[in-house]
């Protein structure tokens, strides 16, 4: 009689155990299908765009992709108005066309006065000064970005920055150190205007 009972509680052990077990690999198959069918969202890659466009959106897309690349790469870098930002880049290279955007994949004609640091001279002008080159075209985005945040001739940039106030057409006119052309904040203008409406 009590090996009837040992030999009921063994079995009653053994179907437990083969019901976990059975429960135990379908919750695992489901997992796996779920898994396969919703996979995890991997982090972002961000990668350095190559700088081919044929038309003003694809440019403009590349400027973007620099922004996005330096700020989920680069620590300590204040962020500044992209509108603004792609406006400077777009007039100050001919929307990437210009003989310093193709040759010194400079956007925003950022000079030198070192002459040793690799540059280009421009054309009619005094060789006193040269304008930059970089590896790629988001070193150029990289070092406005850090010019404007820190640039000692932009206070006036900085402090309207610090307010918090994000309008690209007031800061612009912040900026009356960056060029000598007294109709550049009109051009500028213009582009904001144009990519606010014409460009995503």
């Amino acid at each position: 009689m009590q090996s009837s009972k040992i030999w009921h509680d063994i079995k009653v052990v053994i179907n437990t155990l083969a019901f976990v077990t059975v429960i135990g690999a379908i919750v695992g198959v489901t997992y796996l299908y779920k898994a396969q069918a919703n996979p995890a969202q991997a982090a972002p890659v961000y990668e350095l765009p190559d700088f081919e466009h044929t038309n003003n959106q694809q440019f403009l897309d590349n400027v973007q992709s620099c922004v996005d690349y330096i700020y989920n790469t680069t620590t300590d870098v204040y962020p500044v108005n992209v509108v603004l930002l792609k406006a400077q880049a777009s007039l100050e290279s001919g929307w990437g066309n210009s003989r310093f955007a193709l040759e010194g994949k400079n956007l925003f004609g950022m000079r030198t006065y070192d002459l040793r640091e690799p540059h280009m001279l421009p054309s009619n002008k005094p060789k006193k000064w040269g304008v930059k080159v970089y590896e790629h075209e988001c070193d150029s985005v990289l070092h406005y970005i850090n010019t404007l945040n820190n640039g000692t001739a932009f206070g006036e940039y900085q402090k309207l920055r610090d307010s918090g106030e994000m309008d690209a057409i007031k800061l612009l006119h912040t900026l009356d150190a960056y060029a000598s052309d007294k109709n550049y904040f009109i051009k500028v203008e213009r582009i904001i205007k144009k990519i606010q409406t014409e460009y995503q």
